[in-house]
């Protein structure tokens, strides 16, 4: 409840999302498995068999989706790097990249 009314004081204040979005971001798809997880052990077979039986089916959906949510609106590895670097002030990852061309960045293959 803190990181969100941080997150929503800052959104306000900046005009859009800071890096706090990150972290509820996180806990989220942390939960949405941890769903997913207890959901397939409860249900079982039933889990994928449409049986009419109301509340089957539509974990299916969920259970199958649940993983995709890792990625949408930024990998949780990409929030971890903007948690560590914008929230924890640690140092970024070197880039060789950073202020070079496209075209003039080593491949590795020359």
């Amino acid at each position: 409840m803190w990181a969100r009314d941080r997150a929503a004081a800052s959104a306000k204040r900046a005009g859009g999302s800071g890096p706090e979005g990150s972290i509820g971001k996180l806990l989220w798809t942390v939960a949405m498995r941890q769903i997913s997880d207890l959901s397939s052990q409860l249900l079982g077979p039933l889990l994928t068999a449409d049986t009419g039986e109301w509340g089957t089916f539509a974990w299916n959906q969920h259970v199958l989706g649940a993983p995709g949510y890792r990625i949408a609106g930024g990998s949780d590895e990409i929030l971890k790097n903007i948690i560590a670097e914008r929230v924890l002030g640690l140092p970024a990852d070197i880039r060789v990249d950073k202020n070079r061309p496209f075209n003039s960045v080593p491949t590795g293959t020359r």
